[in-house]
């Protein structure tokens, strides 16, 4: 079989998804608005109750602190949402009509996380907007444009790892319960909405071990102190996004070769 350059398949895939996100306009508005509501819920309150917090030797206003955590969160979100639907298109037998078409699964892999990056971006800069406009934030348009940067880079590295454990899982059911409690365990069990000298000692030895810490601290340095104390993370990152990506295309069990070729006679 004759496949396609690596780069039309990846932009084939990507587009696929990118029509199958927009096509709803009504669910595609209702995944960008969470990010600024939860900001102007969680933000506003806690602002007024904590004050500020020490942070990389300096003094930050909660709302500042918190703002790239709940960054975070949403890019768990799409994550979630992206290793659910890889999974679903397989459990639906989709794949089989995707497989039948030329395609790499690297593509494939490279494809969807693309698009669920973009959503992450768009929610990224709706909450950013919302902060704005609702607090005294100090932050020089390059630092606003470094939160951003590490923010995509933290979307990349959290897509490849929640669709690693796609490829190990057979049950949906037992897929989905792992998924969707891991994603709050991680983001409590890390600095997110606390500094980590007031942790219980032994959450701070297990936040060690524990990726949201490295993904929030990129968005956090990114956003409070700029590209220059950011770029450590975001290599970090990058380097999670190609490692897992890597390991999803190459465990991701493609269909058998008969039904292959039952799709083809039916695409």
């Amino acid at each position: 079989m004759i496949r396609q350059p690596l780069r039309a398949d990846a932009v084939a895939t990507a587009y696929r998804e990118y029509v199958l996100l927009t096509r709803n306009r009504t669910n595609l508005l209702l995944a960008i608005a969470p990010s600024a509501i939860y900001l102007l819920l969680f933000a506003t309150s806690l602002s007024r109750l904590v004050g500020s917090v020490r942070y990389a030797d300096r003094s930050v206003a909660y709302a500042e602190f918190a703002v790239p955590a709940l960054l975070l969160s949403s890019t768990l979100s799409a994550a979630t949402t992206a290793a659910t639907s890889l999974f679903q298109e397989r459990m639906g037998r989709m794949d089989i009509e995707l497989w039948s078409y030329p395609l790499r699964r690297s593509s494939y892999v490279i494809g969807k996380p693309a698009v669920s990056t973009l959503l992450v971006l768009l929610q990224s800069l709706a909450a950013l907007v919302v902060a704005l406009l609702l607090f005294d934030f100090h932050w020089p348009p390059d630092h606003r444009l470094a939160a951003l940067c590490a923010v995509v880079v933290a979307s990349m590295a959290f897509n490849g790892l929640y669709l690693s454990p796609a490829t190990l899982f057979t049950d949906f059911q037992r897929f989905t319960v792992t998924i969707n409690v891991l994603a709050p365990v991680l983001l409590f069990a890390s600095p997110s909405f606390h500094p980590a000298e007031r942790m219980a000692q032994v959450v701070r030895w297990l936040s060690w071990a524990d990726p949201v810490t490295y993904g929030v601290r990129c968005i956090r340095d990114a956003a409070l102190l700029g590209f220059g104390a950011a770029w450590p993370w975001m290599l970090v990152m990058l380097g999670v996004a190609a490692a897992t990506c890597l390991l999803t295309g190459h465990c991701w069990p493609a269909p058998a070769a008969s039904d292959l070729s039952g799709g083809r006679k039916h695409a």
